[in-house]
């Protein structure tokens, strides 16, 4: 596991602090007694007093001695692939670990770097990029899988159906089922979407269920479905059996 010496430094300062304040507190509170012994004439408090004053004493040097061995705490530089930030770490990482500036994932192999590639999306021009451990590649911004190239010999991976958008090629075919009371708005929406008059319409919605178009995309599909809804007509659409 990859640690940064960011971390190990503010984990010492962290324990100087504690150590210190500790002491502080500790002391200034046995110097109170002290000097209510002084003042009041408390002898039986004198020993606790002496023993609160070393006790914080010394934990301030320790509190001291920790923040010394900030200087002695080694630094592994590693240059990302991605931003070309320098992320600091204790000794050469053997895993993968998050940049601290592009909070991506930098590949490690054999205790080296591993070079990154960029690829464009098909789909949406999305600059992506993989790595020689990448197996599958998914846009981040449109969630199509990427296609890259593997070595040779190397079986081709694929990403589990339902974790990428994958396009439906297939084509298909739109049918009207039912009409509702917004009988006159589905047919000034049927005669635009058809190119057809008003009394083919009217025949149309006589033959329910009808078929009203075929050999179109699914897109097309949901989209013209959407618009019958509105004017309270109930359609599907089904792929074309080939």
């Amino acid at each position: 596991m990859a640690v940064r010496k960011s971390d190990i430094i503010e984990k010492i300062g962290e324990q100087a602090i504690v150590w210190g304040l500790g002491g502080v507190l500790i002391g200034a509170f046995g110097w109170l007694l002290f000097q209510y012994r002084v003042n009041e004439g408390g002898a039986y408090i004198l020993p606790l007093s002496w023993v609160m004053m070393i006790f914080g004493v010394s934990m301030i040097l320790f509190s001291i001695y920790c923040a010394t061995q900030v200087s002695k705490v080694t630094g592994f530089r590693v240059k990302c692939p991605y931003c070309a930030a320098k992320n600091v770490l204790l000794e050469p990482p053997d895993t993968d670990f998050l940049c601290i500036s592009c909070n991506r994932q930098i590949p490690v192999a054999d205790g080296n770097v591993l070079p990154v590639f960029q690829v464009r999306c098909g789909y949406c021009n999305e600059l992506n990029y993989y790595n020689a451990k990448t197996e599958v590649l998914i846009c981040e911004k449109c969630d199509h899988e990427i296609p890259i190239t593997q070595e040779e010999g190397k079986p081709t991976k694929h990403v589990p159906r339902g974790f990428a958008i994958t396009d439906d090629d297939r084509l298909y075919e739109l049918v009207l089922i039912a009409q509702g009371n917004k009988t006159e708005d589905l047919i000034n929406a049927l005669q635009h979407m058809l190119a057809l008059n008003r009394g083919q319409v009217k025949q149309l919605l006589n033959e329910l269920p009808v078929t009203l178009l075929t050999g179109i995309t699914r897109k097309k599909a949901e989209m013209l479905q959407a618009q019958l809804a509105i004017h309270d007509g109930a359609a599907e659409f089904h792929p074309i059996q080939t």
